[in-house]
């Protein structure tokens, strides 16, 4: 059974409220209401909207700050905010800062019944899945590999074991983070997702835990931390843990060990009920030994661990996702339905994608968008072209290369220079090296991979 579109209106107006419940309501949708900031947010934790209309000014919370709380548990959710004339210059400041729309008071009823409509077209209503196991083959597939990865998800979804994901980069991690909290027991309360490599580390503390005012130079009001978001039964989800500096681990370790924590510059001590569940494309164990992530750390993560293979381990699963995804680029774009031709779907299942899923997903809205009423091998070769060449480089003379050609060669040779004459210094630990160098443990290694496939020369040194 479907979904029936869900609208949460966050305004501490009442009489604005009320109009826009009525109007809605008339056009199809279900109406939540909240009356300030913090009571919006708990109740979109319930009922999982399928868009918001968010005041922007409100005597709690700011506008601001609840559409970042709000991007921080579903990064998908469409906001659309609502504004006076006189502040749109800060509305459209929100839009690019994650706001889907916005719309201004007074407003026509036509116009906000299809800023909602455009709105959800964009968050398509989903099947109700049969647990865990439905809604990963509705986004994955059901091939042999798939049912094995939700025999493992069904194994922990209803326990509080912390998880460790392992899988290649666009593998479907998050797919599979989500349907561990989705049908698990904390799924009305928030999924808060940190990504642990676009985190600077001085502020790792402020994004984890928050801060008071005037904590420290730039803190102008309280802010809250992503732990805190969750502390009240939610689910962090720490995609790629291993880009998580050693500062950060230790922080996280305490945290887990003591399931507290207090803003910075605060005194208020702060009970955590919060499961955790981690995603890395890294060997963790291998980290470990090296001295690139605390083992401690990794005992309190890994209490289940799954692995999502790699999309080439399981080119059954190909036809089905690349329909899917074909289907919602031409959807996006307004277009009629576009076949794809025998020998396109026998190119795209015998093609590597070393990007996994997600390159699958942008080949198929580039085809969507130049393909007229079908897709064919001679029109794939083009868009699989500069995944290939990727791969599998061809080195051109330098003399005959144009000048970014030749400035490419060389930056290369003086990154490689670098990076091995990093690795002879540190006597072969990689971890040292990566210090030398001002990197983390993770794109050190990844360079050292990408030079030893580029030349077929051994420079991965011991550990």
């Amino acid at each position: 059974m479907l979904q029936q579109p869900v609208v949460l209106v966050i305004d501490d107006d009442r009489n604005m409220r009320w109009v826009m419940r009525n109007v809605l309501s008339d056009a199809g949708f279900d109406v939540a209401e909240a009356e300030a900031g913090g009571i919006g947010l708990e109740v979109a934790a319930r009922c999982r909207p399928h868009t918001v209309l968010l005041d922007m000014r409100m005597p709690d919370i700011g506008g601001d700050e609840v559409l970042k709380r709000l991007r921080l548990f579903d990064p998908d959710l469409p906001v659309i905010v609502v504004t006076a004339h006189g502040s749109i210059s800060s509305a459209v400041s929100l839009t690019r800062e994650g706001a889907f729309d916005f719309i201004t008071k007074p407003f026509r009823n036509e116009h906000l019944i299809a800023a909602v409509q455009r709105a959800v077209a964009r968050r398509p209503l989903v099947r109700l899945a049969a647990g865990a196991r439905g809604a990963v083959a509705a986004i994955m597939g059901e091939g042999p590999s798939i049912q094995r990865l939700a025999d493992q998800i069904e194994a922990v979804v209803s326990t509080d074991y912390s998880v460790v994901i392992y899988g290649e980069t666009g593998s479907g991690k998050e797919v599979v983070a989500r349907a561990l909290h989705q049908h698990g027991r904390r799924s009305a309360r928030p999924l808060v997702v940190i990504d642990c490599g676009a985190i600077a580390e001085s502020l790792i503390d402020s994004e984890f835990f928050g801060h008071e005012k005037g904590a420290f130079t730039g803190a102008g009001g309280r802010r809250y931390g992503c732990f805190e978001v969750a502390a009240g039964g939610g689910t962090i989800f720490l995609d790629e843990i291993g880009n998580l500096p050693w500062n950060g681990q230790k922080a996280l370790l305490r945290t887990l060990e003591e399931r507290t924590i207090r803003r910075l510059g605060g005194t208020e001590l702060i009970q955590l009920d919060v499961r955790v569940i981690a995603a890395t494309n890294d060997d963790l164990k291998e980290q470990a030994k090296v001295g690139g992530f605390r083992e401690d750390l990794l005992f309190r993560l890994a209490e289940y661990v799954i692995t999502v293979p790699p999309l080439r381990a399981r080119p059954e699963d190909i036809p089905f996702l690349a329909r899917r995804f074909l289907t919602q680029a031409r959807e996006a774009l307004g277009r009629a339905p576009i076949e794809i031709a025998p020998a396109a779907l026998d190119l795209l299942c015998a093609y590597q994608w070393p990007g996994n899923a997600r390159e699958l997903r942008n080949v198929m809205r580039r085809a969507a968008l130049t393909a007229a009423k079908a897709i064919t091998a001679d029109h794939l070769a083009d868009h699989l072209g500069d995944g290939a060449a990727s791969a599998t480089p061809t080195h051109k003379p330098l003399e005959s290369a144009s000048l970014r050609d030749r400035l490419r060669v060389q930056l290369r040779e003086i990154e490689r220079d670098a990076v091995v004459a990093a690795l002879d210094q540190a006597g072969g630990n990689k971890a040292e090296a990566a210090r030398l160098l001002g990197i983390d443990y993770k794109t050190y290694r990844t360079k050292l991979k990408t030079l030893a496939e580029r030349h077929g020369a051994q420079t991965d040194g011991g550990s």
